[in-house]
């Protein structure tokens, strides 16, 4: 008896489980559901990782010189719009941003100087 029960249980659950989400898919999307706000900048966006890299490109920027410095705004639009890090950093190298040889030298520069501090 308890295992029919049982069974019957679980049949039922089963079977609201399956019409509640049946009822959702259904929902038509209103347009506040569909328009989402997008974030306040460029930079809050990006993933931890991401973040980490568009901060160590601003700091490796030399302070002096003709050319201004790219914003850490500036440097996050740019992954935003698709571009990939090297192409970034190879840009800011070519503008004179940057006196680093790698993306990988800018890094550990970054880092090393991050756990210095700590």
């Amino acid at each position: 008896m308890t295992r029919s029960f049982a069974a019957l249980l679980g049949v039922l659950l089963l079977v609201a489980a399956t019409g509640t989400a049946a009822e959702a898919q259904s929902k038509p999307a209103t347009q506040s559901e569909v328009v989402s706000t997008p974030p306040s900048s460029a930079f809050a966006s990006l993933s931890q990782g991401n973040k980490r890299i568009a901060a160590a490109l601003f700091e490796a920027q030399t302070k002096t010189g003709a050319v201004t410095p790219m914003t850490l705004e500036e440097i996050a639009q740019e992954r935003v719009s698709g571009r990939k890090w090297g192409d970034v950093f190879q840009a800011m190298k070519a503008q004179g941003l940057i006196e680093a040889e790698t993306l990988g030298q800018v890094l550990g520069r970054y880092d090393r100087a991050r756990h210095s501090k700590s």
